[in-house]
């Protein structure tokens, strides 16, 4: 046995000596080869999926860490339903901020689904680019809390911004890096692609506002956050309407 394998690249060099014709074939072959082991060697994106999908669960977990009980001794009556709520009103800005997190987390995760449905191969940077995206999700937690904590604060707001414009663009990085490297399922086709890019360009001109707005009145920057729940509707709407007028027109 190991006789024949010392003389195989003998052999190889004889056959293309005498079929110098066959070097583009072997050499695809070979890339082919190599490309094959690489993608087995990486997981695949079912467990990917499964990693986001786990760590997403741990990040909404950890934003309800940042909401707090009022203490008994700050209430005069404890059994006072009017001085309960006074207290509750003073972590207002808490509540707020961790709604809002919890919300884009959400929105993000359902992204995330959305992207990955389109992904039929895997390589290591796309992992590596679901690794950035599950980056902005972990640090969340934090960025919401200072978020709460210093809601008149414009470079906490600014922060918490910064946070979801990296989340959006490490989204739209996975499915462009996707779509380049031919790892796209079959169905997906150009309609979709630009959708996700206005998708991406809506939430980064949203996003971008509220950062200038924060110097100016920080609760108008967050009122301008609203805007990102409405950019998805829009997007589909125009997706809707663009299938439609394509089925509709002539051929």
């Amino acid at each position: 046995m190991y006789c024949l394998h010392r003389g195989a690249p003998a052999r190889a060099a004889q056959s293309l000596r005498d079929h110098p014709g066959d070097m583009p074939s072997l050499v695809a072959m070979s890339t082919d080869t190599e490309r094959t082991r690489e993608q087995d060697d990486l997981p695949s994106v079912d467990r990917l999926l499964t990693l986001s999908d786990g760590v997403v669960a741990i990040a909404l977990t950890l934003l309800v860490l940042q909401l707090r009980v009022p203490p008994v001794s700050h209430l005069a009556d404890p059994d006072s339903a009017s001085e309960l709520a006074r207290q509750l009103a003073k972590d207002s800005d808490q509540i707020i901020s961790y709604v809002i997190s919890f919300y884009v987390i959400a929105h993000f995760w359902l992204i995330h689904h959305r992207v990955f449905i389109q992904l039929a191969g895997q390589r290591e940077s796309l992992a590596w680019w679901n690794f950035a995206f599950l980056f902005t999700i972990t640090i969340m937690p934090f960025t919401s809390d200072l978020l709460g904590q210093y809601a008149s604060n414009p470079l906490a707001v600014d922060i918490f911004a910064v946070n979801l414009l990296l989340a959006s663009l490490a989204t739209q990085a996975t499915l462009d890096l996707g779509r380049r490297k031919g790892l796209l399922t079959p169905g997906s086709h150009d309609l979709t692609r630009r959708a996700g890019l206005m998708r991406t360009a809506g939430a980064t001109l949203v996003l971008v506002i509220s950062m200038g707005l924060a110097w100016w009145n920080t609760d108008a920057a967050k009122y301008c956050w609203l805007l990102l729940a409405l950019v998805p509707r829009v997007v589909d709407w125009w997706s809707r309407w663009r299938t439609a007028a394509a089925a509709g027109r002539p051929g």
